[in-house]
């Protein structure tokens, strides 16, 4: 997948191009992006040096691709700017200046298909989609739902109805008195089972479902 990068400060792009050059990347103009992404990418937004229009123009044509990959790096990260980024269809939230190694494993995770974002802000973004959930008419999308959480085991169910509540590992560990190893093991099978690859996913599936009644 071609890498692509959008920053208005030389020192981080050449940062990038430094730990990143191997992904072949090239930096583009946030007007650029509708025909530079035309077959998808992934693109890395300093959201710390371009201004709100050239955001607004990357975040509006995320909304419009959702195929394409976006990973927003900010100088000063914050739960409340995070969150906010998330919902706007980013697959990845992180500081500007995390390691090399780091920042490589944020690239790989994104292109798993999952989220990247400090545990707490995934947290924080669980419980404000658990609030916001509108009801959902869809019978297709609710049948669906259900048959992808019946092949779960009866602990995983029970893993699953307090995850959907907005509560990290730790708290279901507590609140089902067993391990958080054992957690992200339960967890890890519910996202296969169910076909999804992060929490956000499963809270939105698990909202379709009656059963779960998030």
């Amino acid at each position: 997948m071609q890498l692509f990068f959008i920053s208005n400060r030389p020192k981080v792009l050449e940062r990038w191009y430094h730990l990143l050059g191997d992904w072949s990347p090239e930096t583009v103009g946030a007007n650029e992006v509708a025909a530079k992404l035309a077959n998808g990418g992934l693109l890395l937004m300093h959201l710390s040096s371009v201004n709100d229009i050239e955001s607004q123009l990357v975040f509006s044509y995320k909304k419009n691709n959702p195929k394409s990959i976006l990973i927003v790096c900010t100088d000063t990260p914050n739960e409340e700017e995070g969150v906010e980024v998330l919902q706007l269809g980013a697959n990845g939230y992180t500081n500007t200046y995390v390691t090399g190694s780091l920042l490589l494993e944020v690239v790989k995770t994104v292109l798993r298909g999952d989220i990247w974002a400090g545990p707490e802000l995934l947290q924080k973004l669980l419980r404000r989609l658990l609030r916001n959930l509108p009801a959902s008419n869809s019978k297709v999308d609710t049948a669906e739902s259900v048959d992808c959480f019946e092949g779960l085991s009866s602990r995983e169910q029970e893993v699953l109805s307090v995850l959907v509540t907005g509560a990290s590992n730790k708290e279901i560990a507590r609140e089902l008195d067993i391990t958080e190893r054992t957690v992200k093991a339960h967890l890890s099978s519910i996202f296969q089972k169910t076909g999804v690859s992060d929490r956000v996913s499963l809270v939105l599936l698990a909202s379709k479902s009656p059963s779960m009644a998030v």
